[in-house]
């Protein structure tokens, strides 16, 4: 497994290489530390497997504000619930708005 300089070095690599598939292949394989900077060089790529580098990070903020980017309103309180997290709602509200004017 890699340490975290490591793999953000090897991100930065393979991400401009346009090649998000393997870094997906490597989380899979858990050969990457998960890490906040790690999720937010992946984020420009990919929301998806950003989201999942900061959940495996434990990085609450990153993860509900990805849930909320990435369309998963309903995912928010749940994942609140499991890890026992109180957000800033009135902020998740203005969040929430601003992904998805008309809800």
């Amino acid at each position: 497994k890699l340490n975290g300089y490591e793999t953000i070095e090897l991100a930065r690599l393979v991400l401009s290489q346009g090649r998000v598939q393997l870094l997906d292949k490597w989380m899979k394989e858990d050969k990457l530390e998960c890490s906040e900077d790690l999720g937010d060089i992946v984020k420009q790529s990919d929301a998806t497997l950003a989201l999942q580098i900061y959940l495996r990070a434990n990085v609450p903020r990153k993860v509900i504000a990805t849930f909320m980017e990435t369309g998963q309103f309903d995912k928010v309180i749940l994942y609140c619930k499991k890890i026992n997290f109180t957000p800033d709602f009135p902020a998740l509200l203005q969040q929430a708005v601003q992904y998805n004017p008309q809800g």
